[in-house]
């Protein structure tokens, strides 16, 4: 069936817009991270740079545009700001931090180094995502709850795959922790999603 558009920016009305689509979101974004694993091998710093960095990003970013194209219009930026932001980010030296795995095996060392740097790389994805997000009215709350999700989501998905580490001696524990870190990341970025379409769509029907 094709889709009601709601307004210039929205396809569907506030009330097709809650946990259906935040099951997608969560869904896709994991989904993306896994498929770039064809294509993207984990590793450590300073190993993935620029070209892996984009690869992924290309693959979550084109995974999450399947989530939000029946939502909203400007979807088809997203696969393309996901591509340039983290590309950026492989090509400075943070590193494609979505597919590194820390050196230490220190469990606090890696929850402190998850915090800092899921807080800078939020920042940068959050800045790039808004570029497509930037007509909700504020759209710049985007900014700041990527930050507080990549800060939350890196450091549990380190810590616990650093855990997971010292237990089986295997490296695919460091990419179930960082597989951990994505969900934890989709699923409040999928909740700030809800929030701001929603209130972005009453305020468009009053």
């Amino acid at each position: 069936m094709a889709a009601t558009r709601f307004d210039d920016r929205f396809y569907l009305s506030p009330a097709d817009i809650g946990w259906g689509f935040w099951f997608r979101w969560v869904f896709f974004s994991q989904l993306g991270f896994l498929l770039s694993l064809f294509f993207v091998e984990i590793g450590t710093r300073p190993y993935l740079g620029l070209l892996p960095g984009a690869i992924g990003g290309a693959a979550v970013g084109l995974a999450q545009w399947f989530a939000l194209r029946r939502y909203f219009s400007a979807a088809k930026w997203w696969p393309i700001a996901s591509t340039i932001a983290w590309a950026l980010l492989g090509a400075s030296n943070l590193g494609a931090v979505g597919w590194i795995a820390p050196r230490s095996e220190l469990l606090l060392v890696r929850a402190i180094a998850g915090i800092i740097d899921g807080a800078q790389i939020g920042l940068f994805l959050g800045l790039g995502q808004w570029l497509v997000l930037r007509s909700l009215p504020k759209a710049y709350w985007w900014i700041l709850l990527n930050s507080f999700a990549w800060a939350i989501g890196l450091s549990f998905g380190w810590t616990v795959g650093g855990i997971l580490y010292a237990i089986a001696h295997l490296f695919l524990c460091e990419v179930l922790g960082l597989a951990l870190a994505w969900a934890v990341v989709a699923g409040i970025m999928g909740v700030a999603l809800v929030r701001l379409w929603r209130g972005a769509l009453r305020s468009g029907s009053r």
